[in-house]
């Protein structure tokens, strides 16, 4: 399964982590996880070419987004990403989980 978890701050998203694997089917013919990378690096990479200082992120066996500018343009396409990954929940529920915390 993969496991979302969503940070906010007065409803502004601080960070977003991602890890697991949604074992929808075998390595390679999962279109779950295809899906679901797809759409994170797509968001990653128009953030970055927007302002490359806007988010930092890394990548090893967990995935963690976080925004450090905190601007409109940077939160919109956040909130796009978050969207679309309760989209695809909507599609594979038994294989994404998504916990949101927003801390005022």
């Amino acid at each position: 399964m993969i496991k979302v978890q969503i940070n906010k701050k007065n409803n502004i998203i601080e960070s977003i982590n991602c890890h697991g694997h949604a074992n929808y089917a075998g390595y390679g013919k999962d279109i779950v996880c295809a899906s679901f990378s797809t759409m994170i690096i797509t968001t990653i990479n128009g953030i970055l070419e927007i302002d490359k200082d806007a988010i930092s992120y890394t990548d090893n066996n967990d995935l963690k987004i976080i925004n450090i500018k905190k601007d409109n343009i940077t939160n919109s396409l956040l909130n796009n990403l978050v969207n679309m990954i309760y989209e695809l929940k909507d599609s594979y529920d038994k294989n994404i989980d998504i916990k949101e915390e927003n801390h005022e």
